[in-house]
């Protein structure tokens, strides 16, 4: 009996591309042949689907983690680094052969019995290669982080909506569930509040995703804060509260 093909089993030739199709791992060829594919196949639209469900579960599956003050800076240096190679080589130096359409990807190269497709292992090691990339920023770091602590937030005008911020080593991170876009031509900002003071703007701003979740780093330190509230601002924020906050948490 032949082995079936795709991850999930399926019996389709072209089942072995969903998963690279789901994460945009495919070449433009590749995925415009494959999108030309599902419109006939019921098999590889069941695949696609069963996959995207878990590709959209990843954002929220790692834990959320603040990483040392630096490590944006040092990313970056790297960052620079490889580019003035780049401007050095050339500029062929990062162009990529085109693909040889006449062979099919599971022709080219062998892969493992359970069906996983060259786009979706060169997606996952990419994957791999930036964890390892920022694991080694922060191990790197001459201390550790420190302890995370979590405090709840009030979520106005949302029935059911939840929120929390984590806070660690003077900086926070905003968790929020089942929060409602934000009306149209406008975005959500993040605002600091002091004892005795106004609230303070921030650079935070941000969307949710159309289940209502987002994780967002604040930009600004939180050293001293007593509020953390998020507002509905015109799309580039404002300098002062244009609305009351739909989020309120209690830091100090």
């Amino acid at each position: 009996m032949s082995e079936p093909f795709g991850i999930f089993g399926s019996t389709c030739e072209f089942g072995d591309e969903a998963g690279a199709y789901v994460l945009r791992a495919l070449s433009d060829g590749e995925r415009l042949r494959f999108a030309r594919h599902l419109e006939s196949c019921a098999s590889c639209r069941a695949e696609v689907e069963e996959l995207q469900i878990v590709a959209d579960q990843l954002p929220m599956a790692a834990p959320q983690l603040v990483p040392p003050t630096d490590i944006r800076t040092r990313l970056m240096a790297v960052v620079e680094s490889e580019a003035q190679l780049l401007r050095a080589a050339g500029p062929e130096a990062d162009r990529v052969a085109p693909p040889r359409d006449t062979m099919r990807l599971r022709d080219r190269i062998w892969w493992p019995s359970w069906g996983v497709s060259p786009g979706f292992a060169a997606a996952a090691a990419s994957v791999l290669v930036l964890a390892g990339v920022g694991g080694g920023l922060l191990l790197g770091g001459d201390d550790g982080p420190g302890p995370i602590r979590t405090v709840p937030a009030q979520v106005a005008a949302a029935p059911g909506a939840t929120a929390n911020v984590a806070l660690q080593d003077g900086r926070a991170t905003l968790h929020v569930r089942g929060l409602p876009a934000a009306p149209t031509g406008r975005v959500y900002q993040v605002w600091l509040k002091r004892s005795g003071q106004d609230p303070l703007p921030t650079h935070t701003l941000f969307t949710v995703r159309p289940d209502g979740r987002a994780a967002v780093k604040i930009d600004e330190g939180v050293d001293g804060v007593d509020q953390l509230l998020v507002t509905a601002e015109p799309s580039g924020g404002s300098m002062a509260p244009t609305s009351a906050p739909i989020v309120a948490a209690t830091l100090a």
